[in-house]
């Protein structure tokens, strides 16, 4: 199987597939032993016709198609794990030949995750200021670490917004429309409990509609992935690990607040959660 890969715009790929006949051939044989197992011939037991009599019933159109999807599926996941691409969703099929005794031609167009030009950020986070936190003597302990934390919240917000400006990459599209689905889906919780009114009498009352709501919400989605990226970025470069006893112990902790995450969530979640703080712990560690 021959393969090509050329970069579009958006953190895109498009990868055309040349697959030869005979290799192809092995899809079809495969296609018509397993459509043929359910088709039942008058003298014979079922899913024991002749093939020449199984291809006969099924017909060309019907043979072709479930071979190439199979073919296509096949071929478009080795090529994903031989080049280490990092896919988000499913890729856009386009079958450019498709024929019996001929090589399976196809292009799978898909977003991945974009290549980063990092800024400096072993340079720009030293020149982050501290900012101290001050205490009346009324204030008890617990006000003290809220303020603390809010004060912490806001300095690594800070380094990241600095480092991410100073940084290169193209978001996917898929990636600002998934934010802003959660976005919206995050409004539309809210407006009931805290205006106490449906969300369309909510749009009703400021003049929008869902879509423009949802349109709006590009620019702060645009800037939550490319944080999210740059955080991720940096976890890389600088090698953020989890022991395997620290990951355990967060899983169980998040577990008793949200029960319904799945054990591939839960882990997904919690890896998340630990490494975003060693990276912010290690961006503080920069400013002196």
């Amino acid at each position: 199987m021959a393969h090509s890969i050329q970069k579009l715009a958006k953190a895109q790929l498009e990868i055309k597939f040349e697959v030869p006949t005979e290799e192809f051939q092995t899809f079809v044989e495969k296609a018509i032993l397993k459509l043929g197992e359910n088709i039942q011939v008058e003298g014979f037991r079922k899913g024991k016709a002749p093939k020449e009599t199984v291809e006969k019933i099924l017909g060309q159109e019907t043979i072709l198609k479930a071979a190439s999807q199979d073919c296509i599926k096949d071929c478009y996941l080795k090529i994903v794990k031989e080049e280490g691409l990092e896919p988000l969703g499913q890729p856009e099929i386009s079958i450019l030949k498709l024929a019996l005794n001929n090589p399976l031609e196809f292009k799978a167009t898909v977003a991945v995750l974009p290549e980063i030009t990092i800024a400096d950020y072993r340079e720009i986070a030293p020149k982050i200021k501290k900012r101290e936190v001050t205490v009346t003597p009324e204030e008890i302990e617990k006000l003290k670490q809220e303020k603390e934390k809010i004060e912490r919240d806001k300095l690594r917000q800070e380094i990241l917004d600095k480092i991410a400006a100073g940084s290169k990459m193209e978001i996917p599209e898929v990636l600002v429309d998934s934010e802003k689905n959660r976005m919206l889906a995050t409004i539309k919780e809210q407006v009931p409990q805290m205006l106490g009114i449906g969300f369309e009498e909510y749009l009703k009352k400021i003049n929008k509609t869902e879509k423009e709501i949802f349109d709006s919400f590009s620019p702060e989605a645009e800037k939550r992935i490319k944080n999210s990226l740059v955080l991720r970025e940096i976890q890389k470069r600088e090698k953020i690990e989890i022991p395997e006893k620290e990951l355990s112990d967060e899983m169980e902790k998040i577990a008793k607040q949200n029960p319904s995450l799945d054990k591939n969530q839960l882990r997904e979640y919690a890896e998340s959660v630990i490494k975003n703080e060693k990276a912010f712990e290690f961006l503080e560690s920069l400013i002196k």
